[in-house]
């Protein structure tokens, strides 16, 4: 007993019929296996139906009398060659079996039709296409043409350089416009929100690419990225699925063709090509070559990305590396400078001392008293000098205690302003100061408020030109619907360049020369006060003045638990 057609294991049956019920033992002879039917005279329509639908073979009608059988045959054969088409003749049509098998039909049948006889038939096409396959594989790099090798080798040369995304891009359509002949071709990437964008092209207008946006399953284009499948139309107009958008000239032979490009199981874009210049349709060759092609340009895609992920990698690892080249220059002028600082006020304690202890007896009370007092004041200026670089590796380390409470500013600010008074007179500085009423309080730890409030006025007194004059200004502000205290210390005295503005409040960083432009200090003020304010969550940064001096600006939060706001996106005033 022969086993039913289904065991082929054949998707789908695609039946063309003379007229309607020709084929009915077919269908009697097939339970189970799906059945597609096309009337002969809409034969033409067969390539396209056969790319919408999982067609594993086709049985056409074929008589003596109508050669449309025949048409349809080679109509099939040239968009889908590997197809397996099985004509029905009449019973004793044997020279119309010769014909159809000139017309590389992959079988024929005679009628009566029989179960036993269409199950042979079947088999035999499936066997004969594999085979014809198989060999199609075995010769395929023989016999592409010279083209499709250049093609191919071109593109695949990109996986290997390192040229822009763009330039890639241009190169990959006009390789495949060369190659498969075509008007137009396409190449379109998924942006940020998904959508398809034409991001190189051929024989398209300018206009036109730059506004094509596609949404997954909208059109030819959508529907690839969607379904991962590629789309082979014989006839757009026959076709149904799609419907013809832009310029009847996009589309002149009507056939199109479009493959996905997959990069790692997913689909990031598609390849579009239509409007052969010879006029023929696409085939199922084209589709083959235009697959590979995607497959090399989606290799070159992800290469291209290696390289700039591994090109900012280096970028930030040279940048690192400088960092930690001037951190170490930084570092080994702190050392400097620290030991100038240090050695100083010991030098003048030790001169001193000796002068006690070896010439006791011969020193009056009076230079006595002079002399233990300026040991005392060198004993005073080490301890803060040793008490500042203390306090800042405390706070910077995050292991210092925080009191907090709402404190107000007008208060310390006048606090230090009153501890600087003799050197503001002797200086003969002037101070204004501008608080706008209803200040709010600030949120933090009144001591370090303090030791913040008093760097920056001890820098504006230091780093001021005498005679010069001192300017604070505090007001409310709201920056990104966010409550600060805004807070300005300007000074007449040395103008910061924009560009030195990181520099002025990092770690063991001063500007000027050590040797001959240095002023006193070890130039951790300003880096004590960014670790303040990196607890407190505020933020100090360089403001632009008109014409000599240097202005300081802060931002002081006026609550508790404030998420910190990148200075970037900071307004300003």
């Amino acid at each position: 007993m022969t086993s039913s057609p289904g065991a082929v294991g054949l998707d789908a049956l695609l039946l063309i019929e003379h007229s309607p019920g020709s084929l009915d033992p077919v269908r009697e002879a097939c339970p189970g296996i799906p059945l597609l039917t096309l009337p002969l005279p809409d034969g033409i329509s067969a390539p396209d139906l056969i790319s919408r639908h999982k067609v594993a073979a086709v049985i056409c009608d074929l008589s003596a009398d109508d050669p449309r059988g025949l048409a349809v045959l080679q109509q099939i054969r040239r968009v889908h060659p590997w197809l397996p088409v099985v004509m029905a003749l009449p019973e004793g049509g044997f020279a119309l079996a010769l014909e159809a098998f000139r017309a590389e039909a992959a079988d024929v049948i005679f009628r009566p039709l029989d179960p036993d006889g269409l199950q042979e038939a079947l088999a035999r096409s499936a066997a004969r296409t594999a085979r014809l396959r198989a060999e199609s594989d075995l010769q395929q790099l023989a016999s592409r043409s010279l083209d499709d090798l250049v093609l191919l080798k071109t593109i695949g040369a990109t996986t290997g350089s390192e040229e822009n995304l763009p330039r890639l891009l241009e190169r990959v359509v006009a390789a495949i416009q060369t190659a498969l002949k075509v008007e137009i071709v396409s190449l379109m990437l998924c942006d940020d929100d998904g959508l398809l964008e034409i991001r190189a092209a051929r024989g398209l207008p300018a206009e036109v690419a730059a506004q094509v946006r596609i949404a997954p399953g909208d059109g030819v284009a959508g529907f690839v990225l969607a379904s991962g499948e590629a789309v082979l139309i014989d006839d757009l107009a026959s076709d149904g699925r799609f419907p013809l958008r832009g310029d009847a000239g996009r589309y002149r032979s009507g056939s199109l063709l479009s493959v996905p490009i997959r990069t790692q199981e997913r689909v990031v874009g598609v390849l579009n090509v239509n409007n052969k210049k010879s006029g023929a349709s696409f085939t199922a060759a084209d589709q083959e070559l235009l697959a590979m092609i995607a497959h090399q340009a989606a290799l070159a895609i992800e290469n291209l990305k290696l390289v700039g992920r591994l090109q900012e990698q280096s970028q930030e690892l040279e940048q690192t590396h400088a960092d930690l080249l001037r951190l170490h220059h930084d570092r080994t002028r702190f050392v400097c400078s620290l030991s100038h600082e240090l050695k100083t006020p010991l030098t003048s304690i030790l001169g001193f001392a000796d002068l006690l202890v070896n010439f006791f007896e011969q020193i009056g009370q009076q230079e006595l008293r002079e002399y233990l007092g300026r040991i005392h004041d060198e004993s005073l200026h080490l301890e803060r000098l040793i008490s500042g670089m203390l306090r800042l590796f405390a706070i910077d380390s995050g292991s210092e205690h925080w009191q907090w409470a709402a404190v107000e500013l007008p208060s310390c600010i006048n606090e230090v302003l009153t501890a600087h008074d003799l050197t503001i007179a002797e200086r003969d500085l002037t101070v204004e100061l501008k608080l706008a009423e209803g200040l709010a309080a600030v949120w933090a730890d009144r001591d370090k408020l303090l030791l913040l409030l008093d760097a920056l006025i001890e820098n504006a007194v230091k780093f001021n030109r005498d005679g010069g004059g001192i300017r604070i200004h505090a007001e409310n502000r709201e920056i990104n619907s966010s409550p600060y205290v805004y807070l300005a210390i300007a000074n007449d005295g040395r103008t910061v360049l924009p560009e030195q503005s990181d520099l002025i409040f990092q770690h063991y960083s001063q500007l000027g020369d050590l040797d001959t432009d240095k002023p006193c200090g070890v130039g951790i003020g300003l880096a004590i006060c960014r670790a303040i304010l990196r607890q407190m969550q505020g933020w100090i940064f360089l403001e632009a003045v008109s014409g000599e001096g240097t202005c300081l600006g802060l931002l002081l939060p006026d609550r508790p638990s404030r998420k910190e706001t990148c200075h970037a996106e900071l307004k300003r005033y």
